[in-house]
């Protein structure tokens, strides 16, 4: 898989490269194996040092292991994927019981119906890394609307990760069963849904909707 070219203008030279790299592990592409410094340096035309602080990062994301002079690639499996949804699972459960006390909650929700239309629209057009953004700023809404910064802060660190894995998923359904994303949209219009109705028990069945086929804990989460 490429990484998309619109999401690497932001970034410096070290964070593109660690994005190229991050996404090319997430996806199988670049397999368990010693990489090294110059290696990469001359597969992306550039100096050793953007290298080295792509490693820093992908070290913070435990996708690799420092060694002198290069890294080694660590597997990601299934495991990996579910501890990262659990993280996740956690953040958007406290999220919810925040967010249903906003007294301008009907703003957030505003904003997630338009984030949801967005995602129609993308996939009217068999735009998936659209899709993919939007997406990820749909459930980024609820996350932002608790006004909590140490939550952010962990969402923010979790992101890249977040979005390659929504993105290799959606890029795979576009392929190969684009009449899933359907069910996909029906699923999140199930979380808007809950919120504006301040109903637990319509959170849980939202969150099974949408986190159940990539993992099998939701109850530990959020025990109805």
């Amino acid at each position: 898989m490429e990484y998309p070219k619109a999401w690497l203008k932001p970034l410096s030279k070290g964070e593109a490269i660690a994005a190229t790299l991050r996404l090319d592990i997430l996806s199988g592409d670049l397999e368990p194996q010693v990489i090294t410094e110059n290696q990469i340096a001359t597969q992306f035309r550039v100096s050793r040092s953007p290298v080295r602080d792509a490693f820093k990062i992908l070290s913070q994301d435990r996708l690799i292991r420092l060694e002198r002079m290069g890294a080694e690639v660590l597997p990601f499996n299934e495991t990996h994927k579910q501890e990262l949804t659990d993280i996740r699972l956690m953040i958007e459960s406290f999220a919810f019981t925040k967010v249903i006390q906003r007294n301008d909650l009907s703003k957030i929700i505003q904003k997630m119906y338009q984030s949801l239309e967005m995602m129609r629209v993308s996939v009217q057009f068999n735009d998936e890394e659209r899709f993919t953004v939007e997406d990820l700023n749909f459930h980024e809404l609820m996350v932002e609307a608790c006004d909590h910064q140490y939550l952010m802060h962990l969402w923010q660190q979790m992101k890249p990760m977040m979005l390659c894995l929504i993105y290799i998923s959606m890029h795979k359904r576009m392929q190969s069963n684009p009449q899933d994303f359907e069910r996909i949209l029906k699923n999140h219009k199930q979380f808007v849904e809950a919120i504006e109705a301040k109903d637990r028990l319509q959170m849980y069945d939202a969150f099974k909707a949408n986190f159940t086929d990539i993992n099998n804990n939701i109850g530990a989460f959020w025990a109805k």
